[in-house]
């Protein structure tokens, strides 16, 4: 499946209403880094209901859930928090 270029992007009317809806005040580009935030954290809160639910007792039982979670959900929440950094970046400092 072949990725979509920049121009069509552009031409994406979603697209440019986002964009003008994050460009017209202070208060929407808050929300959309919001909503940014808590969808690169979904790994993270999967992580704590699912330790939460367990409840390990002891050292080693807390290790073992870290280390679980930690291989099977932390190269995506990686990917996430890197993409909430530059998403996040790119609407304080740039125009969109």
């Amino acid at each position: 499946m072949l990725l979509p270029n920049k121009e069509s992007l552009r031409k994406n009317n979603l697209i440019r209403s986002l964009k003008r809806f994050a460009n017209s005040n202070f208060v929407a580009k808050i929300l959309i880094g919001a909503l940014v935030w808590v969808i690169a954290l979904i790994p993270a809160w999967i992580y704590l209901g699912v330790r939460f639910l367990i409840n390990p007792f002891g050292f080693w039982q807390e290790l073992a859930i870290f280390v679980i979670f930690a291989v099977v959900i932390g190269w995506a929440q990686f990917l996430l928090f890197m993409g909430g950094i530059i998403l996040t970046v790119i609407l304080i400092f740039e125009d969109l």
